[in-house]
């Protein structure tokens, strides 16, 4: 469907129902697609608002409804999902999940708590099943951390030597990460190896979105909170089902979205500019 006919098929349902379509109601009256409405829109809320309509927030989506949902995709997969498994196998993305919870990590862990209370474990003998297996990498707690040596290394002025690892000459560069990002976390390092650089004081960096919590520099006497989310590339975005509305800049390694509505920092472009090459 392009995105004039999505349009035009919201539109319509909306004549039917007396309301805006949920995701749900549209696509058992169409056959859209949540790939498509994505790579059209970016989101489903963003395709009713290019409608000319309010997305219905209302109240969270209930226990009873999601919970019998996730557990269909379990059974499945016969193991827990991913959030793009999740959100690709169901009518819902992973967000009212992952906020109900404060991380989609801890999603087993409540349907677990949610199936002994409403005492329906043995229906679902399969899902908890599953659930038990992914336990251990789901649930694992973090190891402690060791405390970090004084600059310089021990008593002895030196870092323990590793035997059996391979040994390098001194790095060229003075910065401490010597190879471009692969991923998202890369990303997220690079840009608070950068972010003095360009203007920025990290606050605070955290789990949820958006990822990071920054002061930006707007003058000598002022800078101005933003809330950053770090991409490998800024399409990831969309694939993630961010709402634009969240955030106030995306960092990325590959800026391939040119139509993004939020604002995007390229750091490939800006560590060529860094190193003196071109843009």
């Amino acid at each position: 469907m392009s995105k004039k006919e999505i349009v035009a098929a919201i539109r319509k349902c909306t004549q039917e129902l007396g309301h805006a379509p949920s995701f749900t109601e549209l696509t058992k009256r169409t056959p859209l697609s949540r790939s498509r409405m994505k790579r059209l829109f970016g989101s489903y809320g963003m395709a009713i608002r290019a409608c000319g309509m309010k997305h219905r927030c209302g109240a969270p989506i209930s226990l009873d409804v999601l919970f019998p949902d996730w557990a269909k995709v379990v059974r499945k997969l016969k193991r827990v999902p991913t959030m793009y498994e999740y959100t690709r196998e169901s009518p819902f993305t992973s967000k009212p999940l992952a906020s109900r919870c404060k991380g989609w990590r801890r999603v087993p862990k409540m349907m677990l708590a949610y199936m002994e209370k409403q005492r329906i474990t043995d229906a679902w003998r399969d899902v908890a099943e599953a659930i038990g297996r992914d336990r251990p990498a789901t649930w694992k707690r973090r190891a402690p951390v060791r405390p970090v040596r004084p600059a310089g290394g021990g008593a002895s002025g030196r870092w323990k030597f590793l035997k059996g690892r391979p040994t390098f000459g001194p790095p060229m560069t003075e910065f401490g990460m010597l190879c471009g990002p692969e991923n998202e976390n890369g990303v997220l390092f690079l840009f608070g190896m950068l972010a003095w650089r360009l203007g920025f004081a990290v606050r605070k960096i955290q789990q949820g979105f958006p990822d990071i919590v920054a002061l930006r520099k707007i003058d000598e006497q002022t800078w101005q909170e933003v809330k950053v989310e770090a991409e490998y590339e800024s399409r990831n975005f969309l694939r993630h089902g961010h709402l634009p509305s969240g955030c106030d800049l995306i960092v990325c390694w590959i800026h391939n979205w040119p139509e993004c509505p939020v604002e995007v920092i390229e750091l490939s472009k800006v560590w060529r500019s860094l190193m003196g090459g071109s843009e």
